[in-house]
């Protein structure tokens, strides 16, 4: 009998992996004023996430569309008060849901963890370094991103006129989402099937 290679495993029996990838918003009050509401507005008008570049820590000529792949209930570790700070947000409790598969499809795929040394080593191409990020250390110091689970895709992304679902800080600002996606739809490329107020997700957030 030929062995089955496949490791198919039902994510509901994996409850560290979720079949969603998530990306947040942050405000750009010093580029642009916009908020992080603003912003995840501005992407759901478009119906694109713009690709970042070295701002965004993305290495090489590229810029990359970016992902988490984390279960949305333990966003709240990832949205602590020092990654939140408004004044230097890393993230802001505002972002767009989308399936692993529609991802996939799509050339969207898990990052490569390499340190500097390891990426001299194995002469990563410049036009291939947007895959990269850079780790140095697993034992809690050093630059180590692993638990972000990043996943990027090459440039910008486009998102399905039928959005899974999106993230916002609570159940007053899905409200108020709600009410602007149903005055003008025709100004949103892609509209959400839901709206889910992380504040409830998660059972509150620290600095909410």
């Amino acid at each position: 009998m030929p062995m089955d290679d496949s490791n198919a495993l039902p994510f509901f029996q994996r409850p560290d992996l979720s079949p969603f990838l998530v990306h947040l918003t942050k405000n750009t009050r010093k580029e642009d004023h916009y908020s992080a509401f603003d912003n995840l507005v501005s992407i759901l008008m478009t119906g694109e996430i713009f690709g970042s570049g070295k701002k965004g820590f993305v290495k090489g000529p590229s810029k990359a569309s970016c992902f988490m792949d984390i279960p949305l209930g333990s966003l709240k570790y990832v949205l602590n008060e020092r990654n939140s700070n408004p004044e230097h947000p890393r993230y802001e409790p505002f972002g767009v849901v989308i399936s692993k598969e529609y991802a996939f499809e799509r050339g969207c795929r898990p990052v490569l963890y390499l340190s500097n040394k390891e990426l001299r080593d194995l002469a990563v191409p410049a036009q291939e370094l947007w895959r990269v990020v850079r780790l140095e250390n697993v034992d809690g110091t050093g630059v180590n991103w692993l638990h972000e689970r990043e996943w990027r895709a090459k440039g910008a992304f486009r998102l399905p006129a039928k959005l899974r679902a999106v993230l916002v800080k609570d159940v007053k600002t899905a409200a108020r989402l709600q009410k602007r996606i149903s005055e003008e739809p025709e100004s949103f490329k892609s509209i959400p099937g839901s709206i889910i107020p992380l504040s409830v997700l998660c059972q509150g957030l620290p600095y909410l």
